[in-house]
């Protein structure tokens, strides 16, 4: 049994602060081929079970026709107006984000950000548009809600994962002036100065994730 395998069951079982902290992703890639498969079994069961963690990673694990099959078919869309949506619900659809950028998809984060009072729902939902797939127009969502100015909180959320889907990540210090001066710019009142900062970030390659 690999480290990875180990740690990936430890986490299945995992309660509390762990279990909130979902699966670390990375570890995915260093199983055997029959650790995969068991893994693959032990994430569509989960799925099924409306485990909130268990999309993205699933995602990850097996980017395949037959996971965006299983995906499609735990999340209703379009999504009708007024349903209550959980958080395995934004998970699923931050999972078809990263795999086809599927638009319907993308349109329930983007509200979720824009609407819910949910901090922990806009949360998955920024994460969710800053992962997904590039050829999708996730940036421009983004962009949209920073020149919406949702709540202020959210705003800086946006702000981050735009910048981030971008390549300028908090920790690469060779570029920190540049994203703290994009930063400000894009969260303050100045508008000329924040649509001058968008068409520097959005001039950019998006860095696929993950």
């Amino acid at each position: 049994m690999t480290a990875a395998y180990e740690l990936f069951l430890r986490e299945v079982d995992a309660q509390g602060r762990e279990r909130a902290d979902g699966f670390s992703l990375g570890n995915l890639r260093h199983l055997t081929p029959e650790e995969h498969l068991q893994v693959l079994a032990t994430l569509t069961r989960l799925l099924s079970e409306r485990e909130e963690r268990a999309p993205v990673a699933l995602a990850l694990l097996a980017p395949t026709p037959a996971t965006v099959t299983l995906l499609r078919e735990a999340l209703p869309l379009p999504w009708k107006p007024g349903a209550r949506r959980e958080y395995f619900d934004l998970e699923v659809a931050s999972a078809l984000g990263v795999l086809t950028g599927e638009p319907l998809a993308l349109d329930l984060l983007e509200d979720t950000v824009a609407r819910s009072q949910d901090q922990w729902a806009k949360g998955i939902a920024t994460e969710g548009l800053r992962r997904a797939s590039p050829s999708s127009d996730a940036s421009a969502r983004l962009a949209r809600l920073i020149r919406t100015r949702p709540r202020e909180s959210m705003l800086l959320d946006a702000a981050e994962m735009l910048m981030t889907r971008h390549g300028l990540w908090a920790y690469d210090l060779a570029r920190q002036d540049e994203r703290l001066t994009l930063l400000r710019a894009l969260t303050e009142d100045d508008d000329a100065a924040r649509d001058e900062a968008l068409g520097r970030i959005l001039a950019a390659p998006v860095k696929p994730w993950p």
